[in-house]
């Protein structure tokens, strides 16, 4: 049975949250703390990397715990940002008119007050980790900040997401201390393209209220060939987690589950072709299970 939602938005009704006073919900909702989805994207490809490292499986499995706590605020901090770039443009569409800040719950001091403690808890996860992780990480900052701007500039606002949102590749590499090398750098570049891929199916929720207000994104600019943009976007994908595998010497479970995933790209692709019988915001958390699958067969690594 589908969770009901409130005023055809993506905000859920009824969930854990209702069990907290309601002054508290409006924090859950700006923090998306009630869509666990997007925290899920962010973590799932540090976590796939971690075991392709040299690190032990318990010390991998306490770093994948740290990841965890540190996906799900920096997430609430990216999508706090998010809302106070666009607080004006939410409220002229339909899905995201009800977010505490387009709505006036929250105001903009009292959303800079959140974002700075999302910040400190983040550090204090980053604090756990190595001096080389402390740099990979903060040096993503740049893109969180630009990420809500890019739609305002660029048709192509999702290059940024995923160059952003993939950044969990790097940090993870650089939690095990280990070193650079072109692997790592393909199995980067593999990330974004998938994030590429599920974000402009995502985009396809708002893409004819984008189009009448004039806001940018792949799913409006590639409307004419949306299926065929999605398409290449998990092709060079698949094709990247192939060969970052290969030169990371991933063992043969993380091919099998690189093949089930390319299975996974081509179910999205068919899914696609009709929107009116499956909804876009489907179609894109499927992708948790996805990463989660990948995730699974690459901790088949640590298997003697």
């Amino acid at each position: 049975m589908n969770t009901p939602k409130i005023n055809n938005t993506d905000i859920l009704e009824n969930g854990w949250w209702n069990a907290l006073p309601k002054k508290y919900i409006k924090w859950v909702r700006l923090g998306r703390f009630d869509r666990p989805v997007g925290f899920w994207l962010l973590l799932l490809p540090g976590w796939w990397v971690l075991p392709l490292t040299s690190l032990g499986l318990l010390e991998c499995l306490k770093i994948m715990f740290i990841f965890l706590i540190g996906s799900i605020v920096m997430r609430a901090a990216g999508c706090t940002i998010n809302d106070l770039w666009d607080k004006d443009i939410d409220k002229k569409i339909t899905r995201t008119k009800n977010r505490p800040l387009a709505k006036g719950d929250i105001s903009n001091s009292q959303a800079f007050g959140f974002l700075s403690i999302m910040l400190l808890v983040g550090l204090i996860c980053l604090y756990q980790l190595n001096i080389k992780t402390w740099f990979v990480a903060i040096s993503a900052l740049p893109l969180i900040i630009i990420y809500p701007l890019a739609k305002r500039f660029t048709k192509w606002p999702q290059v940024v997401l995923g160059l952003t949102f993939s950044w969990a590749v790097p940090t993870a590499w650089a939690s095990a201390n280990e070193n650079w090398n072109l692997g790592i750098l393909i199995m980067y570049f593999a990330t974004v393209f998938w994030i590429i891929g599920y974000d402009t199916i995502y985009g396809c929720q708002d893409k004819n209220e984008d189009e009448k207000i004039g806001v940018k994104n792949s799913a409006v600019s590639a409307k004419n060939f949306l299926g065929t943009f999605v398409s290449f976007s998990y092709l060079i994908s698949f094709i990247l987690l192939i060969l970052s595998g290969y030169l990371l010497q991933a063992n043969f479970f993380w091919f099998i589950g690189v093949i089930l995933c390319g299975a996974h790209f081509f179910s999205q692709v068919i899914k696609l072709q009709d929107l009116n019988k499956n909804h876009p915001l489907n179609i894109f958390r499927s992708n948790v299970h996805l990463g989660l699958m990948l995730t699974i067969f690459s901790l088949s690594n640590h298997i003697n």
